[in-house]
């Protein structure tokens, strides 16, 4: 069991929920596990997408588009006036649905450890890499380096950040989105969180916790808070309510398609300049 905690450095790790270790100096909780890149690979093949994690990744993709379509505004707006494509890395980019926004305004590549996501991004034109973050070794490459809803499933992340500064060139930005274990409404639930679930999360963060996690690795932190969120009625109702009369009627008129926005205040977002 490994207790000396990889933001702050203390040891002062205890058993906080099976197969979770709480830092009892910063409040960081990870996952007491290690698991290889062919590992990793095996819990995220294509059963992760359909079935597993997501009832069908592919189905919720104007949903997913229409949440990343916010996030690019906001992430091209750092790059005013730029002639030339700032060149973007995404970590952990899946069937490449932010790539497919994102290549209109960014020289943009994928990071995807999953064969199948890769796969059919590079289908869709997409440059994807497939290999360990910190096995790649170029340096200041990027404009900027992405993360959405995969900082959590990634180990070590203090050597993931600190890999990123490196693959920044300098005036560099990240962005990321990950969840928040200190969130008002995750406390509200304790272990009973819907985001707790080893060994797809392994890495917990909080506001303050992720702050210090980029601080550390050499960023100057912009901004962090919650993130809107958004989701289809057909993610919700469709696994108990697909045969129903009612939810037939409402999948007709297409409302079960409508974007719903919501914000529990335990997903966040950071932006950090190298």
């Amino acid at each position: 069991m490994e207790t000396r905690c990889s933001i702050c450095g203390q040891a002062r790790a205890f058993a906080w929920h099976p197969g979770l270790l709480k830092c009892g100096n910063c409040g960081y909780v990870w996952a007491d596990l290690d698991f290889s890149f062919d590992q990793a690979r095996e819990i995220y093949a294509k059963s992760y997408f359909f079935g597993d994690e997501y009832i069908d990744y592919l189905a919720e993709s104007d949903i997913l588009k229409f949440a990343f379509r916010k996030f690019e505004r906001k992430l091209i707006a750092l790059f005013p006036g730029r002639v030339e494509k700032p060149r973007l890395l995404e970590i952990g980019s899946a069937y490449g649905l932010f790539l497919d926004i994102a290549k209109e305004d960014f020289d943009a590549t994928g990071l995807e450890i999953s064969d199948d996501a890769a796969a059919f991004a590079r289908k869709n034109g997409h440059k994807i890499i497939q290999a360990d973050l910190l096995s790649l070794g170029t340096a200041e490459e990027y404009d900027i380096v992405v993360s959405f809803a995969t900082l959590e499933h990634l180990l070590h992340p203090e050597e993931i950040m600190r890999q990123v500064y490196r693959l920044l060139k300098p005036g560099g930005y990240c962005y990321v989105t990950t969840i928040d274990i200190e969130s008002p409404f995750a406390r509200l639930c304790g272990r009973k969180w819907r985001m707790i679930h080893p060994p797809t999360h392994v890495s917990y963060f909080s506001s303050r916790t992720l702050t210090a996690l980029m601080k550390n690795a050499g960023f100057s932190v912009l901004e962090c808070g919650p993130v809107w969120q958004y989701r289809s009625l057909d993610a919700a109702l469709l696994p108990k309510y697909e045969n129903s009369i009612l939810y037939k009627a409402v999948n007709r008129s297409g409302l079960t398609r409508v974007p719903i926005p919501f914000n529990f205040g335990d997903i966040i977002g950071l932006l950090a300049k190298k």
